[in-house]
């Protein structure tokens, strides 16, 4: 039995062990750009070496018919590009690794 407290009223609740809880991985690597979800590359919108700001597109990532603009979520420069544009991707999978001074 797990105990959840929300809105101060304390429920006890049994957790399948198929459930998505014990796999839970923690906050991401901001220095790390992984997939969100399996797709194509469309565009890679940055260069190594370029330096980048909170919030900027870095590439666009194609899955169900849909285009989803991946951010950085730190201020740096690009270290590492991992993908090209066209590669098929895996969710989780690296594409763009950031080198900053600032780690959160």
């Amino acid at each position: 039995m797990k105990k959840l407290l929300i809105d101060d009223t304390l429920y006890e609740t049994e957790i399948p062990e198929n459930s998505l809880i014990g796999r839970f991985k923690g906050i991401s690597d901001p220095l790390e750009v992984r997939a969100i979800i399996p797709g194509t590359i469309v565009e890679i919108k940055v260069q190594k070496g370029q330096r980048i700001s909170d919030g900027e597109v870095l590439l666009i990532l194609e899955a169900m018919k849909m285009y989803n603009e991946i951010e950085a979520k730190i201020d740096g420069k690009i270290e590492e590009i991992s993908v090209s544009a066209g590669d098929r991707v895996e969710k989780d999978q690296l594409l763009i690794r950031i080198n900053s001074k600032r780690k959160t």
